[in-house]
């Protein structure tokens, strides 16, 4: 029988932005169905306890770890304390972003404090976690850092500093694709389009949900809103070896929209 290709089978992964009902905790739960040994990081340890619960209960093996992804001391903790508990890190998944506080006026848009606060997350989250991360991943040779990226980095949409932090994805994708390669360490992204997540649907706005949902199915050709498990499913091929020879890819799971 052939082997399966799909299989994170003995690897150990870690995962920011697990906690919430989104791409990152859907993408923990997929690579330890498939065999990883996953490391949840976020800032919520009553969340984290029970996604962890939630795997361990599914028959997986998992940890997580409090930290703050905009604190470099807290990324390098992270790493340090999954790399003690599983003995090694092959995969990383950078899920941690934040959207912003949607701009009532033309100046709301050029808020400094609203701007640093989401680049804190989206971008630095990514650039720490890396930089204490990528010499882990390439001590086994098949390593894969998974970004997630946006629409917002790809057409005009999204808030100024959202966009701003995707953008950069999209380069840091390419550029540290071509940088890691020698060392065995492979980097991709995808692009989700709109999901139902805690960030596009938080709790107690169904009914605005709801209208910004219809609105935004008539620009998606597979005429449905996306589900984390659609991008968890993705997340799991670039992680795999079925993407062994594929990097500084963003694969779109977006049902379509960038099409338009």
């Amino acid at each position: 029988m052939a082997a399966d290709r799909y299989t994170v089978q003995d690897r150990v992964a870690i995962i920011t932005g697990a906690s919430s009902r989104g791409i990152g905790n859907a993408a923990a739960k997929e690579l330890a169905a498939h065999g990883a040994k996953v490391c949840l990081v976020a800032r919520r340890e009553d969340k984290l306890k029970d996604a962890v619960g939630e795997i361990a209960e599914a028959g997986g093996t998992a940890m997580y770890v409090v930290a703050d992804v905009s604190r470099e001391d807290d990324c390098k903790r992270a790493v340090e304390e999954c790399v003690a508990r599983f003995g090694k890190l092959d995969i990383m998944v950078l899920a941690s972003g934040i959207a912003g506080t949607p701009p009532q006026s033309l100046d709301d848009m050029f808020d400094t404090e609203e701007y640093r606060r989401v680049l804190s997350v989206n971008l630095d989250g990514v650039f720490f976690m890396v930089k204490h991360g990528y010499a882990e991943c390439a001590k086994g040779g098949h390593g894969s850092i998974v970004f997630i990226n946006s629409l917002a980095g790809f057409k005009a949409a999204g808030f100024l500093p959202y966009s701003a932090s995707k953008g950069a994805i999209r380069s840091w994708t390419k550029l540290l694709a071509k940088k890691l390669a020698p060392l065995g360490v492979r980097v991709n992204a995808i692009i989700p389009g709109m999901i139902d997540t805690d960030m596009t649907h938080p709790a107690g706005y169904d009914e605005l949900f709801e209208g910004i949902a219809a609105n935004a199915v008539k620009g998606i050709p597979l005429g449905r809103l996306g589900t984390p498990a659609d991008c968890a499913k993705g997340i799991l091929f670039l992680a795999s070896d079925a993407s062994e020879w594929t990097t500084g890819y963003s694969l779109a799971i977006d049902g379509g929209e960038l099409c338009s």
